[in-house]
C-alpha cells in the first residue's frame, strides 16, 4: 500500500491515493497484503486472520473462519443486501491463497494423500480457493445476475519456487517448461493463467493469445461505449472482439513489464521439479529488469545497476521455444531493432514519469513535516 500508515486514519482520507475510497469504491472489507501477516499474530495463517479494516479504516479484527471464505461471505452479503440494484456494478476480490502460509480447511486437504503433508496442505489451499469462487458464481446465478455478469480470473505472477526460507517450502507450483519463476522477467515470472466467463456470449475454449490485467479497463470501456479515460496514460488494449469472436488483439504498443530487483539463484532440479535455490543468490550483474512481448517474441533489457537504461538485450521466441534456449537477435535483425526501438521508447518514458512522481511525493512529505 505505498508506505501508507494504515494505523493513521487520515491516511485513509488522505493523498497517499492507496485506500479504497482513494481509488474510487464505495464499499469494501480490507487487509494489509496478507492479513495473516501481521504484527498482531505473527504466526498465524489464512485461518482466523487478523487485520481486517472496513472502507473507513477501522478495524475489523480477527475474523473466524478461512479468508477464501471470509472474502467471499463478504462479497456475497454486498450483492445480496448493499448492491445498488439498479446500476451495473464493479467488484473486485483480491483473494489472498494461495499466497504463503498457506491453510485450508481438512475437507480440502483431505482429498490429497500425496505422502507429503505440506504438499497435501497446498493442493488443499488451491482447492478451498476453487471452492469458494464456486460460491460467489452460486450467488451470481441465484441472483439471476450469471449471464449478464462478465468475470475475469487472473493469477499475478509466476510461481514462488525459491526455497529460501521455512514458509516457502509450502510452494509446489511449477513454471516448467518456461524458464523462470517469481521475482523473475522471465516467462515462467509474468505469464501466468487466466479465465474468463460470460455465459451465453464467449464460447468456452482455450486462448494463446497474450493478453494482460491492463487490458480490462479498455475492455470495459468498449463493452459500455464509454470512452477511454484521458487523464492518464494507458497501456492495455481491449480484447473484447477477441473474447467474443477470437479476432487477435489489435495493440498500438507492445506489452510490458519492467522490475528493477530481479532476484537470480542457483537452479536446483529440473523438469517440473526445478526449483531456484535461496541460499545462493548470485550477486547482481547483467540482469533483466524489462521486457516486452510482440507476437511470439519476448525482447529483454539487462543492466547492472538500478533504473539505469539498459545496454544490452536478448530475444527469445517464447511459443516455439519456451525453455528459451536459442538466442535470436542476430538471426532476426530486422525485428530485433523494430522492438528494441519500441522498448527503449516505452522505458524512458516509464522512468520519466517515476522521477516526476518521486518528486511530488518528496514535496508532500516536506509538507507534512
Amino acid at each position: 500500500m505505498n508506505g501508507a500508515d494504515w494505523e493513521k486514519k487520515e491516511s485513509w482520507a488522505g493523498w497517499t491515493g492507496s485506500f479504497p475510497k482513494q481509488q474510487g469504491f464505495e464499499a469494501g472489507m480490507v487487509s494489509k497484503e496478507n492479513p495473516h501477516f501481521t504484527r498482531l499474530l505473527k504466526t498465524n495463517t489464512q485461518k482466523h486472520p487478523g487485520d481486517f479494516f472496513n472502507i473507513d479504516g477501522e478495524p475489523l479484527g480477527s475474523i473466524r473462519g478461512y479468508t477464501s471464505d471470509i472474502i467471499t461471505e463478504a462479497a456475497v452479503d454486498w450483492l445480496n443486501n448493499e448492491r445498488d440494484a439498479s446500476r451495473p456494478f464493479f467488484l473486485y476480490l483480491p483473494y489472498d491463497a494461495v499466497h504463503i502460509r498457506v491453510l485450508a480447511a481438512d475437507k480440502y486437504v483431505d482429498r490429497y494423500d500425496t505422502g507429503n503433508a505440506r504438499k497435501d496442505a497446498y493442493y488443499g489451499n488451491i482447492t478451498h480457493l476453487d471452492a469458494a469462487i464456486g460460491d460467489l458464481l452460486a450467488a451470481l446465478d441465484s441472483l439471476g445476475l450469471d449471464e449478464s455478469t462478465l468475470l475475469f480470473f487472473s493469477s499475478d505472477n509466476g510461481p514462488d519456487v525459491l526455497q529460501r526460507w521455512e514458509a516457502t517450502y509450502f510452494c509446489y507450483g511449477t513454471s516448467y517448461p518456461l524458464f523462470g519463476q517469481k521475482y523473475q522477467l522471465y516467462e515462467g515470472g509474468i505469464r501466468v493463467p487466466g479465465l474468463v466467463r460470460w455465459p451465453g456470449w464467449i464460447v468456452p475454449g482455450v486462448s494463446n493469445e497474450p493478453n494482460s490485467t491492463l487490458d480490462i479497463l479498455p475492455t470495459f470501456c468498449e463493452l459500455v461505449s464509454q470512452p477511454l479515460p484521458t487523464d492518464r496514460a494507458l497501456d492495455g488494449s481491449s480484447i473484447l472482439a477477441h473474447l467474443l469472436e477470437g479476432v487477435p488483439i489489435e495493440r498500438e504498443s507492445p506489452l510490458y513489464w519492467q522490475f528493477e530487483d530481479p532476484a537470480e539463484y542457483e537452479i536446483i532440479g529440473g523438469g517440473y521439479n526445478r526449483r531456484l535455490d535461496g541460499s545462493q543468490r548470485k550477486p547482481r550483474g547483467s540482469d533483466p529488469v524489462v521486457a516486452i512481448r510482440d507476437g511470439n517474441y519476448v525482447l529483454r533489457g539487462l543492466q547492472s545497476e538500478a533504473f539505469t537504461q539498459p545496454t544490452q538485450f536478448v530475444m527469445y521466441d517464447v511459443v516455439n521455444d519456451p525453455e528459451e534456449k536459442q538466442e535470436l537477435s542476430q538471426q532476426k535483425p530486422g525485428l530485433f531493432r523494430s522492438m528494441l526501438e519500441k522498448l527503449l521508447a516505452k522505458y524512458q518514458d516509464v522512468n520519466k514519469e517515476r522521477e516526476e512522481m518521486a518528486i511530488e511525493i518528496a514535496q508532500k512529505v516536506s509538507q507534512l513535516e
